[in-house]
């Protein structure tokens, strides 16, 4: 029988801060992805943005975020104010997030191709920059809100609560900008943005930063401030833990997030042949059906990690997500439009997973990182990961492009598509939902702090340096 570690009284967390600091996910998630689900068809279906020109709006501000999410986290790090290390940011980080979404949607209706194409690619630099100055933060501080193996996917449960809600969200944000209240798709989602902004970015996005506390604080104070910048990078990336890690998180972000944008054309183009507000609609209805999925598989995979695991509940969902990926060749027809929904049963549960399990498994990395190289940095092995996160979902959208070009695909012959062009598509979107969790498997190898192994190396950091 399996031993298991009781968590100290001291180490656990209460659960109104649970709450205040899970609520973080919902801005993380939404500011991950929300601009790509509302750009993809506002700047390209309703402005007209050729693909491959938003694409490569997507994918410009992620060669950005390589040089600013490695910057955030070592500055939060490193940071001292009476407010902590990490709160200041993930304050000011959310108002940020919140004025600059707004401001991408005030796009002028009538712009020329390329004067589009650069307000959004600025637009998303600067919102991505905001959501940098926020992400980085958040998420370290999220891992060091208790320093004990179960207790982190305890708290990750209501991080991924919070962060599933933002999926399900994110997913009718779209549908909404389309009611009849609206003069049309822009103004829609101007108001939305407007809402968003205040609500989430800012509303949901400050408590954190309210009631956060940085455990870790004085510990990071103490530390030898002499290990360089590139040293520290360096350092962080070339364990085998954070490389398992990183190659999960990319594998399935990168494969994943490609077979997402090129399913909305399957479903508008093949499931429902050429009719966009069914196929827009059915979409939404597929991406409710993932977070209503994930509600009930937060509570799965944290049982399973806490029973078994984290690393083999993770085996588990990867193999579970391969197999569902086969599965898109069929359950996608126009023979059975529906049958899609059973996509988000066999495929949902690895979403959740990168809120509940890869996160707890990170919060040990931080823990195994400081054991070898005497520094604790959450912010820089944080800021590797938001960033992998950032880059997998907007990448896509030009390697998406690509495949829509080359496969002949053309918006304006509906469901008269060239021969093969279809076909061609769907190859892409099923061996890419297969690749993702065959990648990810792995990968998983590499990662091989267990649960014995978490708690020793605490032991042995408190003897080094006190408890936290």
């Amino acid at each position: 029988m399996k031993k298991h570690h009781d968590t100290r009284a001291e180490d656990r967390i209460p659960i109104g801060r649970k709450i205040a600091v899970g609520a973080g996910g919902f801005p993380f998630q939404n500011g991950g992805l929300i601009v790509q689900y509302m750009a993809q068809p506002i700047f390209q279906i309703f402005l007209g943005l050729n693909p491959a020109l938003f694409g490569l709006a997507m994918t410009i501000p992620r060669i950005w975020d390589a040089f600013t999410d490695p910057i955030m986290g070592r500055i939060s790090d490193r940071f001292t104010s009476k407010y902590g290390r990490r709160r200041p940011f993930v304050f000011a980080g959310a108002l940020l997030m919140a004025l600059t979404f707004i401001s991408i949607w005030m796009v002028p209706q009538g712009l020329g191709e390329m004067a589009t194409f650069l307000w959004l690619t600025v637009g998303s630099i600067l919102f991505f920059t905001a959501y940098t100055i926020y992400s980085v933060p958040v998420y370290a501080l999220t891992c060091e809100q208790t320093p004990d193996y179960h207790e982190r996917t305890r708290l990750m449960f209501y991080w991924a609560l919070f962060f599933n809600i933002g999926n399900l969200c994110v997913n009718w944000y779209l549908p909404a900008t389309n009611l009849a209240i609206f003069p049309n798709t822009l103004i829609g989602a101007r108001w939305m943005a407007l809402g968003l902004g205040v609500l989430v970015f800012f509303g949901l996005g400050v408590l954190p930063a309210i009631f956060g506390k940085e455990r870790f604080y004085d510990v990071a104070q103490k530390e030898d401030q002499n290990i360089g910048f590139l040293k520290a990078i360096g350092q962080a990336a070339s364990s085998k833990p954070m490389l398992g890690l990183v190659g999960i998180v990319f594998a399935l972000n990168f494969c994943g997030t490609i077979a997402g944008s090129i399913a909305m054309y399957i479903v508008i183009y093949h499931v429902k042949q050429g009719h966009v507000e069914q196929g827009i609609l059915l979409n939404a209805m597929n991406g409710t059906g993932f977070a209503i999925v994930g509600f009930i598989a937060i509570y799965v995979l944290r049982f399973l990690a806490i029973k078994l695991g984290k690393r083999r509940a993770m085996f588990w969902v990867l193999l579970m997500t391969a197999f569902g990926g086969v599965s898109k060749w069929f359950i996608f027809t126009p023979d059975a439009p529906y049958l899609l929904l059973l996509d988000a049963v066999l495929n949902g549960p690895v979403w959740v997973s990168l809120g509940v399990i890869v996160p707890s498994m990170i919060a040990d990395l931080c823990d195994w990182d400081e054991y070898k190289f005497g520094e604790r940095r959450e912010g820089i092995i944080s800021s590797v990961f938001t960033w992998i996160t950032k880059f997998g979902t907007s990448f896509t959208f030009l390697v998406s492009g690509i495949a829509l070009h080359f496969s002949g695909f053309d918006e304006a012959l509906g469901a008269n598509q060239p021969e093969g062009t279809m076909t061609m598509l769907r190859l892409f979107f099923v061996s890419a939902s297969v690749l993702a969790p065959v990648l990810a498997i792995s990968c998983l190898k590499l990662y091989a702090i267990s649960e014995d192994d978490a708690y020793r190396i605490r032991g042995e950091l408190e003897e080094r340096r006190g408890e936290v």
